[in-house]
């Protein structure tokens, strides 16, 4: 299992920086057909429309990094002070709950995407790009997500199977106040002999 997990983590790092790079390029070529639309009065053509394609994009590779990585929201004012157990089945619920959003979108989008295959399907726009490029790789985008939450729900189940109620609560469960604290300043706090945490 903690290869899979492994594997999941390389598979959606690797979605973030390939989008986080669409992102940067899309930027610049905004800004070269500002300075030539101000300038020379001339464009490029499709800046607006490749850009939109990329933002659908870069999102659906994100989703499932950000899940990793608990960036997603989560209302945890009572999560803080319920039983364990209880904790450990509202971590289960919320991938649940992730999974009957994600099954079918998943199931509509590549409907869509085969459409736009079998009909040819090109945007009306002076690029006639083929839709089904871009509605792959936002379909790619939402897979792995879907995948790496099945995952996450497979790993938090074995581990809570095992008694592992906190590796379980570490893979699936909120971030504690303690963890956001290190992501934010950058600096590991450790808990003291007296029982108090120590920068």
């Amino acid at each position: 299992m903690n290869k899979i997990l492994a594997f999941t983590e390389i598979l959606n790092r690797a979605g973030v920086w390939v989008g986080g790079a669409l992102l940067f390029l899309t930027s610049f070529m905004i800004a070269v057909e500002v300075v030539l639309r101000k300038l020379f009065s001339i464009s490029m053509g499709g800046a607006d429309e490749l850009s939109s394609y990329v933002l659908a994009i870069s999102c659906s590779w994100a989703f499932g990094f950000a899940l990793l990585r608990k960036a997603h929201i989560r209302i945890d004012i009572f999560y803080t002070r319920l039983p364990e157990k209880i904790r450990s089945v509202l971590d289960v619920l919320s991938l649940v709950t992730f999974l009957a959003y994600l099954a079918p979108l998943v199931y509509f989008a590549f409907w869509v995407v085969r459409t736009s295959v079998v009909r040819h399907s090109a945007a009306n726009t002076p690029l006639q790009t083929p839709l089904w490029i871009p509605q792959g790789l936002w379909l790619a985008g939402l897979a792995v997500f879907l995948f790496t939450t099945v995952v996450l729900l497979i790993g938090t189940i074995i581990r809570l199977a095992n008694k592992d109620v906190q590796g379980a609560q570490q893979l699936s469960g909120p971030c504690t106040l303690e963890e956001e604290i290190e992501e934010e300043s950058g600096v590991h706090l450790e808990e003291s002999a007296t029982g108090g945490q120590r920068w």
